[in-house]
């Protein structure tokens, strides 16, 4: 038991070591796995420690009208949820732009791969304008490296992709938000 979690551990710290050095060689090596069941419990796995990071770290930043046990959890949820969302919203641009290049699994991956690594910088939230360009540059090198995407099918997924989650938060805050 412990040593399959130092494994883990060990697996996910040397993941986010790579991606800050090199992301392209680690969408690159991505692709290459084919056990699609295991690449898609590591990134679930990557996602839900930096959700967790992400949760307890802007615990941090403030005093909230909620408890911290509620906002705790509030927190974890926009922040996995975010990245499902994405990589959905990622996967049937592809589908529908080229007609399904790669798996959802691989898509998944490499959209929680790039917002895993962001969520340890993006809760302090003057970081906002530094941390999104990043994650979306690192979408777009997981898709041209992972997918195998020319740079412009990569960058219309991107902007697709980005546009419609745009158009579905600003409608939920237009039907929700006094």
């Amino acid at each position: 038991m412990a040593i399959s979690i130092l494994k883990t551990m060990q697996f996910y710290a040397y993941s986010l070591i790579q991606l800050l050095i090199e992301p392209g060689l680690f969408f690159r090596e991505l692709a290459q796995k084919t056990d699609k069941k295991k690449t898609l419990k590591r990134a679930i796995g990557f996602m839900v420690i930096c959700s967790l990071f992400f949760a307890g770290a802007s615990l941090l930043t403030g005093v909230y009208a909620k408890s911290v046990f509620q906002m705790a959890i509030i927190y974890f949820v926009n922040a996995a949820g975010m990245i499902l969302i994405s990589s959905i919203l990622g996967y049937t641009a592809m589908v529908m732009i080229l007609r399904k290049r790669s798996s959802f699994p691989i898509v998944f991956s490499l959209y929680a791969y790039a917002s895993g690594l962001t969520l340890f910088l993006s809760w302090l939230p003057f970081l906002l304008w530094f941390t999104e360009p990043w994650k979306l540059w690192l979408i777009y090198t997981g898709l041209k490296n992972t997918c195998k995407l020319t740079w412009k099918h990569a960058l219309i997924i991107l902007v697709v992709s980005m546009t419609v989650q745009f158009l579905l938060i600003y409608s939920a805050m237009i039907a929700f938000v006094n």
